[in-house]
């Protein structure tokens, strides 16, 4: 049991990492982005060919994805979902959108680093005890870096000026323009910002594990339910959300019939979200809204 919750723990703080971005261009920008699990891939996919293609040092390497990730997301942005938002296109079309956006990532990468596993130049791992829970030294440096990633984006949101724009305009578009606020401009940001979440999500997975070119996929509902359990108007929902989901998820691994079909372990976890949100419909940190 104990060996599963710092797997939840760490599988937890991987999935915090990665669903905040997609929390905040669902709050901002409007758009339950698909393609989101994917950019956590392609994050993955820019580290381990910046250090074994390029053979750059890790120090530059992890840096240069999180750059290359939110550059992406700028490209997409300016290409396509600009234009459609000038078009006042929204709702399912986007959301279509986004679904064939993920898919022409996905095979792009199939394309470029083939079906097999790969994984970032690190030396053999051993698991220590601490406080009677097992972690390598690298899963430790994974749950410390995204604690201080998760905190600095939280001070982001809270004393920045430009946090303070975006949630401004996730709050009320119309009324934040009105006071001289940039809306398309927050919203182009909102997209760099979200890439460079998703590829820090994905570095911390390729960090503990071998990637593969449709990973994001089998993220992405994770990352889904992580998010609505925390609440979708709720960026700092999403972090809690996360976490939650990673731990149940590994715990229920612990369970009589599912530690031997471990397939059924995500089913557990969106089990317990259901239940959850029937107490709580709202999610964890989210307030309910009168509708008048």
């Amino acid at each position: 049991m104990l060996d599963q919750l710092a797997n939840g723990i760490l599988l937890g703080a991987i999935i915090a990492m990665a669903s905040v971005g997609l929390s905040l261009v669902f709050n901002v920008a409007g758009v339950f982005n698909f393609a989101h699990g994917d950019m956590v891939a392609v994050g993955a996919m820019f580290a381990i060919l910046l250090a074994q293609a390029a053979g750059l040092p890790l120090w530059i390497a992890l840096p240069g994805a999180i750059v290359m990730t939110a550059a992406l997301g700028w490209v997409l942005d300016t290409v396509m979902f600009k234009p459609l938002r000038r078009k006042r296109i929204g709702g399912i079309t986007m959301l279509v959108t986004t679904l064939g956006l993920a898919l022409i990532i996905r095979y792009v990468m199939l394309a470029i680093v083939g079906p097999n596993q790969v994984a970032l130049p690190l030396p053999p791992q051993r698991i220590k005890s601490y406080l009677g829970l097992g972690f390598t030294n690298m899963g430790l440096v994974v749950i410390g870096l995204t604690i201080v990633l998760l905190v600095g984006f939280a001070l982001f949101l809270l004393r920045s000026e430009t946090g303070t724009a975006m949630r401004a305009v996730a709050s009320n578009r119309t009324l934040a323009e009105s006071c001289g606020i940039n809306s398309d401009r927050i919203i182009t940001l909102t997209w760099v910002i979200s890439g460079g979440l998703a590829a820090a999500g994905g570095i911390m997975l390729a960090l503990t594990q071998l990637v593969y070119w449709n990973m994001g996929f089998q993220l992405l509902l994770l990352m889904f339910a992580g998010v609505i359990l925390g609440g979708l108007r709720s960026p700092f929902g999403a972090m809690a959300g996360g976490f939650a989901i990673g731990v149940v998820t590994q715990l229920s691994v612990a369970l009589p019939y599912v530690s031997t079909h471990t397939d059924l372990k995500i089913a557990v976890s969106l089990v317990v979200m259901s239940l959850i949100l029937l107490i709580r419909p709202q999610g964890l940190l989210s307030r309910t809204a009168r509708v008048s």
